[in-house]
């Protein structure tokens, strides 16, 4: 099945666990280089050049342009999923910033996802944020992955020092803008782990007025992680499975253990709950973490309306080994918190309405398997 432009591919994962699934990507690669990268799985390895995608904005502003006409609610976009919005070429292109202004003009909600500075030395791309920031039509999320400059040299090359992200967070936040910070890819050795570390880093967020956190554990090829072990001090004994199973030709990619995460996570979703920062987890199934609406931060969009996930479902205290979930059941879950679903989606543009359903049957189908479930969604076999 090819899914379009616009709409991120139909997986077991990112079909009942993620929220945000249409995006719009500027650029044809990202420069930063992280070594930790997943974007290289989907990315074409022939490309090797920052260049604008100008399909991708053409697209997007069809969308955005029906959305508007029609005055449907909006679905929030992801800017962007796979490479940075705001790479150095930015200044010479200033792709995003078209995208920027067409979300503007639209009233087109979106989740602008960076590590790059840029955001604020550009002086028409941060006001351009500011005033969709101002009108609640954009989140900022800022990804960081380590607080200490140093370690992020080696492990993010090319992209802004953390501490300089985080006066990104720090301009907008205490302005009172929406803004969270990702602790993505969360690595133990680089990100606080011991509470007394966590306790000061939270109340560090909240000071410079972050609204949420999202934490989402590395990922990693299991052939690389003998490198990892070496350059960054991780106990080896510390990674698991993240592949369902092994399928040929593809490399098999293995995750922080669900024992550490769960420990960390604990510790960090109490503490974020201590200083009034909402907190979530990204694509982890970790439910009893979540205390927002959302785990993208929508919630604090003014005007939009998202697809149903597996996180509604366990809201709804149904067990989906104890409780199938039909149709009928998956209708009223999504009208219980004002969800997107069903023939609903058939309203809007088909570019995205179509893929859209293609990942709620993928959902429904995942519901009942069993043994999926307890793979990627741990929490919901477990709701009371």
């Amino acid at each position: 099945m090819k899914i379009p432009e616009l709409v991120i591919n139909v997986t077991n994962i990112i079909s009942p666990l993620c929220y945000t699934i249409l995006r719009v990507e500027p650029y044809t690669i990202c420069p930063f280089r992280c070594i930790y990268c997943y974007s290289r799985w989907y990315i074409d390895r022939k490309i090797d050049v920052v260049a604008p995608r100008k399909a991708a904005l053409r697209l997007f502003e069809k969308v955005c342009r029906a959305v508007y006409r029609k005055s449907l609610r909006p679905i929030p976009f992801r800017l962007s999923t796979l490479v940075d919005p705001f790479p150095p070429h930015e200044e010479l292109y200033r792709f995003s910033e078209k995208i920027l202004k067409t979300a503007l003009r639209y009233q087109q909600p979106l989740v602008i996802n960076t590590k790059s500075v840029k955001v604020i030395e550009i002086e028409g791309i941060r006001k351009l944020v500011e005033e969709l920031l101002d009108k609640g039509l954009a989140i900022l999320q800022i990804s960081i992955s380590t607080l200490d400059d140093f370690k992020s040299s080696k492990i993010e090359p090319f992209a802004s020092p953390p501490s300089r992200r985080l006066e990104i967070a720090k301009m907008f936040g205490e302005r009172g803008y929406p803004v969270s910070i990702r602790l993505s890819p969360y690595i133990p050795s680089l990100l606080p782990s011991l509470e007394r570390d966590i306790k000061d880093v939270m109340t560090f967020f909240r000071d410079i007025g972050v609204r949420h956190i999202i934490v989402e554990s590395l990922r990693i090829e299991r052939e690389y992680i003998d490198r990892f072990v070496k350059e960054l001090s991780i106990d080896d004994s510390s990674f698991e499975s993240y592949s369902l199973r092994e399928v040929d030709g593809l490399k098999p990619i293995a995750r922080i253990s669900k024992e550490m995460r769960i420990k960390i996570y604990a510790t960090l979703y109490r503490y974020a709950t201590k200083t009034g920062i909402g907190f979530a987890t990204c694509k982890e199934g970790l439910f009893r973490f979540h205390t927002t609406d959302d785990c993208c931060g929508v919630y604090m969009l003014k005007n939009c309306i998202l697809r149903a996930t597996f996180w509604d479902v366990y809201r709804a205290g149904i067990n989906p080994i104890e409780q199938e979930v039909d149709e009928e059941l998956y209708r009223s879950i999504c009208k219980r918190f004002s969800r997107l679903c069903g023939e609903e989606l058939g309203i809007y543009p088909k570019m995205i309405s179509k893929p859209m359903k293609y990942h709620e049957r993928k959902m429904l189908k995942i519901l009942r398997k069993h043994e999926v479930i307890k793979h990627i969604a741990p929490d919901l076999i477990q709701v009371a």
